[in-house]
């Protein structure tokens, strides 16, 4: 749940802000369509009709995006307690501490190709967790199957990644990175012993 709280916190937000647009944006046009209709000197016939309209709109769709939004929370609230119990919510966090302490800055004065590598192994690197698998806990790190990417998030983790896993748990022993290639992706995987 953690891992993904950008997709699912910003699908919030906008059916947020899209609700409170549709009730109080009603109301504002309902505040001000009787005043241009009377300026114009048009037909209050017309302005019913519009308003009666707009008001159909508007309810409609709050009520619809209100659906929305209670059926997302009603499908995060199983998630969470999912994450929790199985212990996924606490590895995300301790995920996502680890690759921000992987993530190096890269200088603007720096050579192109140097800095554009860098910043793609930083975006990679953004993209590791830690997973129960069969078991175990496995750190994995996608990368693109480009070599100098791999080489550069495989020398920021040597070393340090298994000295880190080893100290957040203790009670866990480590194996040295494994490269898995794939067709599409390659991936760095640290696994308990």
């Amino acid at each position: 749940m953690y891992y993904s709280r950008k997709y699912w916190a910003g699908l919030l937000f906008i059916l947020g802000m899209g609700m409170i647009v549709l009730h109080y944006g009603y109301r504002l046009l309902a505040m001000i369509l009787p005043i241009v209709f009377k300026l114009s000197q048009l037909d209050m016939n017309l302005y019913n009709s519009i308003n009666s309209r707009i008001y159909q709109i508007s309810n409609n769709g709050f009520e619809a995006l209100l659906i929305i939004f209670i059926l997302i929370i009603f499908t995060l609230v199983p998630w969470l307690a999912k994450d929790l119990l199985s212990g996924q919510l606490r590895r995300d966090f301790l995920s996502d501490r680890f690759t921000k302490s992987l993530i190096r800055y890269v200088p603007m004065e720096s050579i192109k190709l140097i800095s554009e590598e860098e910043k793609r192994a930083n975006w990679w690197i953004r993209k590791g967790r830690i997973v129960k698998k069969h078991g175990k806990l496995v750190l994995k790190i996608p990368c693109s199957n480009n070599a100098a990417i791999i080489d550069i998030i495989q020398r920021r983790c040597d070393g340090y990644a298994n000295q880190w896993l080893a100290q957040n748990y203790p009670n866990s022993n480590w194996n040295s990175i494994e490269i898995k290639h794939g067709l599409f992706i390659t991936w760095l995987y640290i696994r308990e012993k």
